[in-house]
């Protein structure tokens, strides 16, 4: 496959999982990512300490399964809507295995009062997998940019 198609086929797998949490269709998520996966989500400060330390981590599927049914049943959160909006996604590097990409994105997230707010701003820097017949992330790190995040992150990014 040649770049520009294959950037194509990235920009297409982040627009489709940002559409999958916007639409709060979370029992979907996981299935964005293969088996073995990570998924992490950082501050700045840690990431560029190199400190893992974070509001979500999962080291592989079952885990995501697991944080989804946690957010569908037991989990008690005010109810939000959640608006993503991803740009600059693109391929740093990688082989015919696997592709490093890059991202930044902000999260708004609306409360059930109406208020909306800016949850969350950052970058993301994921390893996607390009053997099967769909692209999957095999590790997703959101890197955001402050210390603290303005209200409770519930849903993953």
């Amino acid at each position: 496959m040649n770049d520009q198609l294959m950037q194509q086929h990235v920009a297409d797998l982040y627009t489709r999982y940002a559409e999958t949490l916007c639409d709060l269709e979370i029992a979907k998520w996981p299935e964005y990512f293969t088996d073995d996966c990570l998924y992490r989500i950082v501050s700045r400060p840690n990431h560029d300490r190199g400190q893992r330390i974070g509001p979500m981590f999962a080291e592989n599927k079952g885990a995501l399964k697991d944080r989804v049914a946690a957010i569908q049943g037991t989990m008690v959160y005010s109810a939000r809507s959640l608006t993503h909006i991803v740009s600059g996604a693109r391929v740093v590097g990688g082989d015919e295995a696997a592709l490093r990409t890059r991202s930044m994105l902000a999260v708004y997230q609306t409360l059930v009062d109406g208020t909306t707010q800016l949850q969350l701003v950052g970058r993301t820097f994921d390893v996607v997998d390009t053997r099967g017949p769909e692209l999957k992330f095999r590790e997703r790190v959101v890197v955001f940019d402050t210390e603290l995040l303005a209200g409770a992150l519930v849903y993953p990014v």
